[in-house]
């Protein structure tokens, strides 16, 4: 199997000036057709965008061929009421009928709840419900939710039941599989795909370059670059092993800024050594830096 066809690209980057070691800014539209002509090339699984990655969805449709077959997934704007209404399905109709016509696609492999904590609000049926209807309307095959920590899973599986998942996941940031929940969640079939994995590019940095911020994590990424550095490894194919090896992870989704880096992705994922999930002793580090959430904006 090509293991392309479990990377996913993400395009949070083409809209906004994203990630913690991007010092160039968002690619130009010349190197966003590049870069999906390479997908196409490559043969890479997904897609991952949304419908507030601003010009993201746009850019996709105008650059990516007809006809072609990654599985595009897509994901609803947070809710900015304290209450969602009935009102609320329409608009979530609305949303995703501007998104493919953005995307220049009769319908996704997927459609996701940006924010999970919106399942928690008063009025959440009116979301399951939303979802359900793109669904009967052909918009999509599969629905599910995104979310950053157990607290909210908890609270998407007392309110429905996903077929994707997106999370984090990286070699820092592993708390939920050592919980055991990823095991329990695609035990289930559910399909999860990873977000995170580079943790915004933190992770390919050389620790000694990293923003006074990152402080009191600097000697652990130190140990880890130390650790790939003697397996001959660079940072990239290291954080790649340590997910695509995980054998509850369908998807790795994987940000870029220039063509140049994808292809070095498509490099380290196609020499993947032996770097199984469970040879990493569990990494004892504070959620502030496994979460860009709460990193200072001068940072991002």
């Amino acid at each position: 199997m090509n293991t392309l066809a479990r990377v996913g690209l993400g395009t949070a980057q083409f809209g906004v000036d994203y990630g913690v070691s991007n010092y160039e800014g968002r690619p130009s539209e010349a190197e966003v057709a590049a870069i999906l002509a390479r997908v196409i090339e490559m043969e890479v699984g997904y897609i991952d965008t949304a419908a507030s990655y601003p010009n993201a969805e746009k850019l996709l449709g105008r650059h990516l061929p007809p006809k072609h077959r990654v599985r595009i997934v897509t994901k609803l704007p947070a809710v900015q009421d304290d209450v969602i209404t009935a009102q609320y399905i329409e608009t979530v109709l609305a949303t995703i009928a501007a998104s493919l016509d953005r995307l220049r696609l009769p319908r996704v492999y997927g459609i996701l709840v940006h924010h999970a904590r919106d399942l928690a609000k008063p009025g959440w049926q009116y979301l399951i419900d939303a979802l359900g209807e793109t669904r009967s309307r052909g918009w999509t095959s599969t629905v599910g939710v995104s979310v950053y920590e157990a607290s909210d899973l908890a609270v998407v599986e007392s309110r429905f039941t996903p077929e994707i998942v997106q999370l984090p996941f990286n070699v820092l940031d592993r708390r939920l599989s050592e919980t055991g929940c990823l095991a329990r969640l695609h035990g289930s079939g559910i399909e999860i795909h990873a977000r995170s994995v580079f943790l915004q590019g933190l992770l390919l940095m050389e620790p000694a370059s990293l923003p006074r911020f990152f402080d009191p994590i600097s000697e652990t990424l130190a140990h880890l670059h130390a650790r790939w550095a003697a397996e001959k490894r660079t940072p990239l194919a290291g954080c790649l092993d340590c997910t695509l090896h995980n054998p509850n992870i369908d998807v790795a989704i994987v940000g870029v800024n220039r063509l140049c880096e994808l292809d070095e992705i498509a490099e380290a994922a196609s020499g993947l050594g032996d770097a199984d999930e469970k040879n990493w002793p569990p990494v004892a580090v504070d959620p502030l830096f496994l979460d860009p959430r709460r990193w200072p904006t001068s940072l991002q």
